[in-house]
């Protein structure tokens, strides 16, 4: 592995990921706001920010032109079991610890962007 592309590549990531992560939690935030049950707004708020992870992410972070339905398929993939996880953690952190909602978001957020970079890179955009 080339360790500058991987570097630059996974800035790219970061930035990908931190306009979606602005999308997810403050979509989260206004739905909260708005009254919306916060697993629902989790979900929902998942859902807005897997479009705009695998845009940048396919575009922008690892430059993917081709095979939009692969890509779109393995990215569904892995989104759906991150916001399952994220949400059974949220929920546990939220009822079992007795964290505050933002707060709890904002690490199971945290726990996902951790494994994401190689999941995107080795299974998605293969």
């Amino acid at each position: 592995m080339n360790f500058r592309r991987n570097s630059g590549q996974f800035a790219l990531y970061v930035l990908s990921g931190g306009t979606a992560a602005v999308v997810d939690f403050g979509s989260y935030t206004i739905q909260l706001r708005l009254g919306v049950w916060y697993i629902a707004a989790t979900v929902l708020s998942g859902v807005l920010g897997f479009f705009t992870t695998f845009l940048m992410n396919k575009y922008v972070a690892f430059r993917k032109k081709n095979d939009f339905m692969r890509h779109l398929l393995r990215f569904f993939i892995v989104d759906m079991m991150n916001i399952l996880v994220g949400a059974l953690a949220l929920y546990a952190l939220v009822e079992g610890c007795g964290m505050d909602k933002q707060i709890a978001k904002i690490l199971t957020m945290g726990m996902v962007v951790l494994w994401n970079f190689f999941l995107y890179k080795f299974f998605v955009y293969t």
